[in-house]
């Protein structure tokens, strides 16, 4: 396993959050259906809450997907001017 770069960190943050989130609108949802501790305004805003964690963490995971992808792509890069006979060595 690498080194996690802050886009990682952050994604997996985001996602714990949302995974607490997600139990506790899980718990009130089911105990709102029995007679409910939460009004449905607040249920709905709890859901907006979750929906902006989940969107932040999947960004973060892009993010971090794209800094990969270019790795990758200037790996393939420099493997291909080899083959041309280029030096690509940093001086």
């Amino acid at each position: 396993m690498g080194k996690l770069d802050f886009s990682e960190l952050i994604a997996i943050i985001g996602l714990i959050i949302a995974y607490i989130i997600a139990i506790i609108l899980i718990v009130q949802i089911i105990r709102a259906l029995f007679g409910g501790s939460w009004k449905i305004e607040e249920i709905i805003l709890a859901l907006v809450v979750f929906n902006l964690t989940i969107t932040f963490g999947i960004g973060s995971y892009l993010i971090s997907l794209n800094n990969k992808i270019s790795d990758v792509n200037t790996k393939i890069q420099g493997h291909i001017q080899w083959h041309k006979g280029k030096d690509n060595s940093k001086k």
